[in-house]
């Protein structure tokens, strides 16, 4: 296995996925929509190869151009901007479908494809639906698929990071949903990684679900409480009820685009965003994969917080 395509390669993880498959002398083709992106954070050891997402004839020119081994599959969004038809179902299950089906008629037998963790068939955030959707579409293919569903990702292009500096920066002060006590366990990007690229050449991984998690829980509360910490900013936290949150939301979406948090962010906290809740995956995906243990959560924060730049 030489020559792996990817989508999403210039997004947060895409970016630490696709230096692991340098590192690892992999032929890295990126399937973007507009390629002059690409130089900016790859200068020329990744290929650009331009496609419609939407069109399926445009996915079939991109990838007989290619001649693949393997489609790692990351594109996703947290929030929606139906002014742009940038929907949850577009970009969690259309593309995915796309992709998927032009794998079939090419014969790419090989995908890994980015999920979430909270993914589930009675999730009731549109978020997690259209995730368990695709996820759906890929395990009834006859692709030979691994699909990964990682907690929230530390790393300094964490936009969490980006929007708490933001808005605490003139307003010190944020709602928390339902007090904060959700939970979280979080992972590090590089181990994120390190799966992903570990797994193209794993059989055992062939079918699997896995979580993604780091070994520690922590709540959104004192998540918050260390980023500022680290910052050396004082900021009020308020619990705020997840149903006001849920309107607000609603409110916010409407007037801003990205908006802070959306009224489906809400939804997604359905349960806690913790590892070993559901049946019939695998848990400790990192250290399945990678054969080691997670990076450790303070060190994590501290290494992302350290080369985190507004």
């Amino acid at each position: 296995m030489e020559r792996i395509a990817i989508t999403g390669a210039t997004g947060f993880v895409g970016r630490y996925i696709v230096k692991e498959l340098l590192s690892k002398g992999f032929k890295v083709y990126a399937l973007v929509r507009n390629a002059g992106k690409l130089k900016s954070f790859f200068s020329d050891k990744v290929v650009g190869v331009e496609v419609d997402f939407y069109k399926k004839d445009s996915i079939k020119k991109a990838l007989e151009e290619i001649k693949p081994d393997a489609l790692i599959h990351l594109i996703g969004i947290l929030t929606e901007d139906r002014r742009k038809n940038i929907t949850f179902y577009n970009t969690h299950y259309l593309i995915p479908k796309n992709l998927y089906e032009v794998c079939e008629d090419q014969g790419i037998n090989r995908v890994i494809h980015m999920s979430a963790l909270g993914t589930h068939k009675d999730a009731p955030s549109e978020y997690h639906k259209t995730k368990y959707m695709a996820e759906e579409f890929l395990m009834s293919s006859g692709l030979k698929y691994t699909i990964f569903r990682p907690s929230i990702i530390l790393g300094p292009e964490q936009r969490l990071f980006f929007d708490m500096w933001k808005i605490t920066k003139f307003l010190p002060v944020v709602a928390l949903p339902g007090g904060g006590s959700y939970l979280f366990q979080p992972v590090d990007v590089r181990d994120v990684a390190c799966a992903f690229v570990n797994s193209l050449e794993k059989e055992e991984s062939v079918g699997k679900v896995y979580e993604l998690c780091g070994k520690e829980r922590v709540s959104f509360k004192a998540l918050l409480e260390d980023i500022f910490s680290y910052w050396n900013r004082k900021v009020l936290l308020i619990p705020t009820p997840k149903v006001v949150m849920y309107f607000a939301g609603k409110v916010v979406e409407n007037l801003l685009s990205p908006p802070p948090f959306s009224s489906d962010q809400m939804l997604m906290m359905w349960r806690d965003n913790v590892c070993g809740l559901d049946q019939d995956v695998e848990t400790e995906g990192v250290k399945k994969i990678c054969g080691r243990e997670p990076t450790p959560y303070r060190e994590s924060l501290s290494w992302s917080l350290e080369n985190f730049k507004v």
